[in-house]
């Protein structure tokens, strides 16, 4: 089952319930909620009030995009960096080989 979500309305009423004298039994047996959840309710409208009881979720303010790269890299630069990588190996892959071949001939 996913997560569900609630109403303002929804919260504010089950938690003045609860401040008015209502048990936790009461409240799970007549609404079914998950008590982990309404304690965080209660304890937030202790806090701040029905402000409290808002919903914080949603996209996140700002330009963040994950972790900034420590040294952002061109396009361009990064293409000539891999192309050189890629012939190095090249080289490396021959020299291994040429090692291969004198091992077989001494053999």
């Amino acid at each position: 089952m996913g997560k569900m979500t609630y109403s303002l309305e929804f919260k504010t009423q089950v938690v003045e319930w609860f401040e008015q004298g209502a048990t936790y039994k009461q409240i799970q047996e007549t609404y079914g909620l998950d008590l982990r959840m309404f304690r965080r309710w209660v304890r937030k409208y202790r806090d701040h009030g029905v402000q409290g009881l808002v919903d914080q979720r949603g996209k996140a303010r700002g330009m963040s995009k994950g972790r900034p790269r420590k040294n952002p890299m061109a396009s361009d630069e990064r293409i000539r960096r891999l192309e050189a990588e890629v012939e190095f190996l090249k080289k490396l892959l021959e020299a291994r080989k040429g090692e291969r071949r004198r091992i077989r001939e001494k053999q």
